[in-house]
């Protein structure tokens, strides 16, 4: 629950496989059959209680695999394109699984999505970078990252926790027409 990490979803594969499984969500039980051991499909039940499940996957390439391995529950992940928030969720559980990947958003020649998390129902909606929100976040975010400690403890420091920062730095409390504009 100590890291901030951000997914960009300016490619066009990638930004499909947002819409997919991140907007719409997946139903759970289409991937229970792929889940093994390695995470309690009870505890999926219990997390997504609709039945509908949002997933987000990276490829295993540069840092990935250490990032992935180093994000824990409860950790806020941000959606970044184009000089702006997408989305931000909380991590819920992860999964290496190819055969998982292949199944959400099919082969890739690239690489498959394997590094998988499952997270909460996100808050959507798109909330622009301005430059006062830059002791807090990266103006530019590329692949997978994690957020530099000194911006979490900005955050920390101003906000007394990441899920205030949600709700009151990106204003995913307030209707859109409230949001910052540039």
């Amino acid at each position: 629950m100590d890291n901030v990490l951000m997914f960009s979803i300016d490619d066009g594969t990638v930004r499909a496989n947002f819409g997919v499984t991140v907007e719409k969500g997946v139903e759970l039980e289409t991937l229970t059959p792929l889940i093994r051991e390695e995470i309690s499909v009870e505890d999926l039940r219990r997390f997504y209680p609709d039945g509908k499940c949002c997933v987000w996957g990276v490829q295993d390439r540069g840092d990935s695999l250490s990032l992935w391995k180093a994000m824990a529950q409860g950790d806020l992940l941000l959606g970044y394109r184009h000089r702006s928030i997408q989305c931000a969720s909380y991590v819920l559980m992860k999964i290496n699984s190819p055969s998982l990947s292949d199944r959400l958003w099919g082969k890739n020649a690239e690489g498959a999505f394997r590094l998988i998390c499952f997270m909460d129902h996100p808050h959507l909606g798109e909330v622009s970078i301005v430059p006062q929100m830059l002791r807090y976040l990266e103006p530019d975010c590329r692949g997978f990252a994690r957020l530099s400690p000194e911006k979490c403890r900005n955050i920390l420091s101003d906000y007394g926790s990441f899920e205030v920062f949600v709700r009151l730095g990106l204003l995913y409390d307030f209707p859109f027409s409230f949001r910052h504009s540039e």
